[in-house]
């Protein structure tokens, strides 16, 4: 059993290089963006299955932070799931922030900022060792 970093409840993700970018969710099928707004739609309920992995559903859209595709292969955008996508949730280097990996990646893709050109910018499952410092904060609503 691992140790729950989170308590279950609700959070906005902010991207840590950003002040107030929270990570958004529009509807199933749109790519998840960053924007600098607040509400349902930037608020997060996250979940620790009891044993080592979380689930983020978007209190608004009902979307899951993940992407319809299950395979552990980069992914340049995520556009939601409607199926729970268990993430692993770690400690990052700097302090009060946290790095997000797709369970099923053991750790070698993690969630970070799409190399897409985008407005807003948009997320991504794409290799850990190449964006080692994009991390993100959780804050309690």
């Amino acid at each position: 059993m691992s140790e729950q970093l989170i308590a279950n409840g609700r959070y906005r993700l902010v991207f840590s290089r950003s002040q107030n970018n929270a990570l958004g969710s529009v509807a199933l099928g749109i790519p998840l963006g960053l924007v600098p707004e607040s509400g349902d739609n930037f608020t997060w309920e996250v979940t620790f299955n009891g044993t080592d992995s979380y689930t983020l559903r978007n209190l608004r859209t009902g979307v899951f932070l993940g992407d319809e595709v299950t395979d552990p292969v980069p992914l340049m955008t995520l556009r939601g799931s409607p199926t729970p996508w268990p993430w692993r949730i770690e400690r990052a280097e700097a302090p009060e922030t946290f790095n997000l990996s797709p369970k099923n990646t053991n750790g070698s893709m993690r969630l970070v900022l799409s190399l897409i050109p985008a407005v807003p910018p948009q997320v991504a499952s794409l290799p850990a060792t190449e964006f080692p410092d994009q991390s993100w904060r959780l804050e309690k609503v």
